[in-house]
């Protein structure tokens, strides 16, 4: 019998190895994934887009139609959009000068939805009092 995935997992690539690195928080009860980051750093400039990696998008999100959801650090904004909205608007981009980062999916900021931190804390008090 297969077992049922845990409610909430860390993702990470590279596992076993020098470079392994933490990707997201994966929860399977709510159907989202989130990604923390700093604008300054991860923000893919030449498509305005943040990514995700490639493979871990094709195996778990996509089939499941994930709420992906990005929250930038510095700025105090939250970004989602769905699985589905990631492959149809989204560009497959691999930075192959950087050995240990895989081919990612790159959606452009215009495609999210974009909330403060503030406004998406009111939004998910709200969806969890049932209001």
């Amino acid at each position: 019998m297969k077992s049922k995935p845990k409610k909430k997992l860390v993702i990470r690539i590279n596992e076993g190895t020098p470079k392994e690195r933490v990707i997201g928080l994966l929860d399977y009860e709510k159907g989202v994934f989130v990604k923390e980051v700093y604008g300054s750093r991860h923000l893919f400039r030449k498509l305005d887009a943040w990514g995700i990696d490639a493979q871990f998008f094709e195996d778990v999100l996509l089939p499941n139609n994930f709420t992906i959801r990005v929250i930038d650090k510095e700025r105090d904004i939250v970004y989602e959009t769905t699985a589905i909205q990631m492959k149809q608007h989204g560009y497959y981009y691999h930075f192959k000068r950087f050995e240990d980062w895989r081919p990612q999916i790159f959606l452009p900021r215009k495609y999210w939805e974009r909330l403060s931190k503030k406004d998406f804390e009111m939004r998910e008090a709200v969806i969890t009092l049932g209001l």
